[in-house]
């Protein structure tokens, strides 16, 4: 089943092959991923993930080894577009990762999800590019340690990052406007539980 392009970078041909080649650019590792993984992981059936990885292969975008009888696929470092598409999808579906990993390592964290624009259009709502991201942070951080997680993230992706720390009880506040908008759009989950 063909899917449509994606609204954060629609210059993929499908969310399909954009979900494929984020995770093995972004999220596979070294030695590479089976294409059964690579699709569960990327949320296609396995015949997408053999047609889409054909067609990357062919570009060579991506190679693939054989490891007994399954086929293991990898980002291909000698494409000339590697550098450069990495760093597309990177911007474009990496901020979770990306700050998942900077603030996974932070004290009194008990949540924390990506909203605004970017989460619009990663949700798959039509409108302009994001020119940033805007993350809430629920819990009890250190804030200087939230912002400078915030910093490290900016300078990886290459877009402003932008944080609001809320405690647990102004989280579950009903009578905050800026929350009732923020929780009626999309939330794109970076931290879920104590940290």
């Amino acid at each position: 089943m063909k899917t449509q392009a994606p609204l954060l970078l629609p210059l993929f041909r499908s969310g399909s092959q954009a979900r494929l080649l984020t995770e093995v650019y972004l999220h596979a590792p070294a030695e590479g991923e089976t294409l059964s993984e690579l699709a569960a992981r990327a949320g296609v059936s396995v015949g997408t993930a053999h047609r889409e990885v054909s067609r990357l292969e062919e570009a060579g975008l991506v190679r693939s080894t054989r490891r007994r009888k399954e086929r293991l696929v990898q980002a291909n470092p000698d494409s000339p577009y590697y550098s450069d598409l990495r760093s597309l999808l990177l911007k474009a579906f990496g901020p979770a990762s990306v700050l998942g990993q900077q603030l996974s390592g932070i004290a009194g964290i008990e949540e924390a999800h990506i909203f605004g624009s970017w989460a619009r259009r990663y949700a798959g709502e039509p409108g302009r590019p994001p020119l940033d991201l805007d993350v809430l942070v629920v819990g009890n951080p250190a804030p200087d340690d939230v912002y400078a997680a915030c910093r490290h993230a900016e300078a990886e992706l290459g877009i402003e990052v932008n944080a609001t720390i809320l405690s647990e009880a102004e989280w579950r506040d009903e009578a905050s406007a800026f929350l009732c908008h923020v929780k009626r759009g999309p939330l794109v989950p970076v931290l879920d539980g104590a940290r």
